[in-house]
């Protein structure tokens, strides 16, 4: 809903940075993997109480995943990196719920069902 209203504004700004990084010899993969690892130390963070790094590392996280797509998009895509990109993503977007249920019990049931509803949104791109 609010992508295309936002990408006119995001795009320019990652494009010209993706232009450089690949440029620079950086591939999409390895922005692929940084933007995990920030992302599943976000989730960390959140498993500790630590909303607010939580929150940073999460975007940073999502700046990265716009970023590997404009590295991508200059370098050539492929289907490997295609394949790590959603691999990544969907790791990224269960581990967050998983961490607010670590962080609170009470927060178990409702981070299993929207997990559930990541994997089910996952299973939808296989078809």
């Amino acid at each position: 809903m609010l992508d295309a209203k936002l990408r006119p504004l995001i795009d320019p700004p990652l494009n010209a940075l993706g232009r450089a990084l690949a440029g620079a010899g950086i591939t999409a993969n390895a922005i692929t993997f940084a933007g995990l690892a920030l992302g599943l130390g976000g989730a960390a963070a959140i498993a500790l109480g630590h909303i607010g790094w939580g929150l940073a590392l999460i975007i940073a996280n999502r700046v990265l995943d716009g970023l590997d797509g404009a590295v991508a998009r200059v370098r050539g895509p492929s289907d490997l990196g295609g394949y790590f990109d959603i691999v990544a993503d969907f790791a990224f977007y269960v581990s967050i719920p998983v961490g607010f249920g670590i962080l609170a019990p009470a927060n178990t049931l409702p981070a299993l069902v929207l997990v559930a509803s990541f994997v089910l949104t996952g299973v939808s791109f296989l078809a």
